[in-house]
């Protein structure tokens, strides 16, 4: 049954297309895998901490710098209003970022305290705005690309940019730079962006629109900025925010093997959930507009990454010790001992996190605000009760995502039966 289940599966246009997807960002996630051994070996844990802390605040405000128009890019029958969506998007990302490099500018004193960053290394944080905006920009690029059914074009970009970052921050640690991490993924961002930008020229994007319509369209899916936008930047917050709280309780050697772990643990999303995901929405888009059934491949996609999923629970639960001692060095055993408690935690996220495009495609981002809100008070807990050590850290949070993100797949299992049942 599961034989002839899977057979089927693999026969979907929906595998067929996120097949091409996962292919190219398992090459690009494998090359800064593969590149890490040798840069834990030249960078030091305080380097990797100060670089994690800086993806971490690009990653917060990516998650709302455009305010979340790029999910709706896939979702408009017309093509006009789709330009719209990716240029008002790229707009309001390029606002967005200049305003926070007056914030970093004006308030310089206070960000450093509570980030834990000295006087010295702080100048490396105003290249943060420019980040912002080139990866914005690019998720904007890219869901276009996933509207064309453009997935091989996708998957290209994830390489270059992939391997534009490795073997930058190759070249940086051979001349010891201790912010060569950054450098490399701020040149990995800008070929990101260029790609993304010339991929979607070539396949028909023009920017030359009429800014009446432009700004009709922006108002007309008005609900993304208003119930996704903040409650999405609050989800991203939690999920980074567990880097900052382990930099401020435990310092930055633990925050540099808190980050290690919280790599290898997301290679999975990033190989295969993400990808998955996108492709998902693009489909789901389509089925709503043609007012077919959704359940069925909300069910497959639930079974297949649980499937996917125990065989590296159980690898993670009982052999990440050894495995990181052999790949990382002796030095990272910290890293390993983390790395199997959270596994269980991060298996529930990458089971749950496709699914809620269901969510988006339906329209019903209120409910997914709603789970980001509550989600972003149970962070804020921990926040303030981190515990007495690392260990009861790592514990306290592999809870609360067990808790949080099997009330999340239930939220998303009532809305797609809902949609089943008006449908019928």
């Amino acid at each position: 049954m599961i034989k002839k289940f899977l057979s089927r599966f693999q026969e979907s246009p929906l595998f067929l297309n996120s097949r091409t997807l996962i292919i190219g960002t398992v090459i690009a996630q494998l090359i800064p895998i593969a590149i890490q051994p040798f840069l834990r070996r030249y960078f030091s844990a305080e380097d990797f901490g100060i670089a994690a802390i800086f993806s971490a605040l690009v990653g917060m405000g990516v998650s709302a710098a455009n305010l979340k128009y790029e999910n709706a890019i896939v979702l408009p029958e017309k093509e006009e209003e789709a330009r719209h969506l990716l240029i008002g998007g790229v707009g309001i990302s390029a606002i967005f970022s200049l305003l926070c490099w007056i914030i970093l500018f004006l308030s310089q004193s206070l960000w450093m305290k509570k980030l834990g960053i000295n006087g010295e290394g702080s100048w490396i944080f105003y290249f943060l705005p420019l980040s912002l905006f080139l990866v914005s920009s690019f998720q904007c690029f890219n869901y276009y690309l996933i509207r064309k059914k453009a997935f091989k074009d996708s998957a290209r970009n994830k390489i270059y940019r992939r391997g534009s970052e490795a073997l930058s921050q190759s070249g940086f640690a051979f001349i010891k730079s201790s912010h060569g991490l950054i450098y490399g993924t701020l040149i990995g961002d800008f070929i990101n962006f260029t790609g993304g930008l010339y991929q979607i020229k070539r396949n028909g994007f023009r920017w030359n629109l009429p800014s009446r319509t432009l700004f009709a369209t922006l108002k007309k899916y008005g609900q993304f900025p208003l119930f996704h936008a903040m409650p999405s930047l609050l989800n991203t917050v939690s999920l980074i925010l567990p880097v900052i709280i382990v930099n401020a309780a435990f310092g930055k050697a633990s925050t540099g093997q808190f980050d290690l772990s919280r790599l290898v643990l997301a290679l999975p999303m990033a190989l295969i959930s993400i990808a998955l995901s996108q492709v998902y929405l693009q489909n789901l888009a389509e089925k709503i507009q043609k007012n077919q059934t959704i359940y069925p491949d909300f069910r497959k996609i639930a079974l297949v990454l649980l499937g996917i999923s125990l065989p590296l629970v159980i690898l993670l639960y009982f052999f990440s010790i050894p495995i990181f001692e052999l790949v990382f060095g002796s030095e990272w055993t910290m890293a390993g001992e983390i790395t199997a408690l959270l596994v269980i935690g991060q298996t529930i996220k990458f089971i749950v996190s496709p699914l809620s495009s269901n969510l988006i495609a339906l329209k019903e981002v209120r409910f997914s605000a709603l789970w980001q809100i509550l989600y972003f008070g149970t962070m804020y807990w921990l926040y303030l009760n981190p515990g007495q050590d690392i260990q009861e850290f790592v514990w306290r949070y592999c809870l609360i995502d067990l808790i949080a993100y099997s009330f999340y797949y239930g939220l998303i299992y009532n809305r797609v039966k809902h949609y089943e049942k008006l449908r019928a």
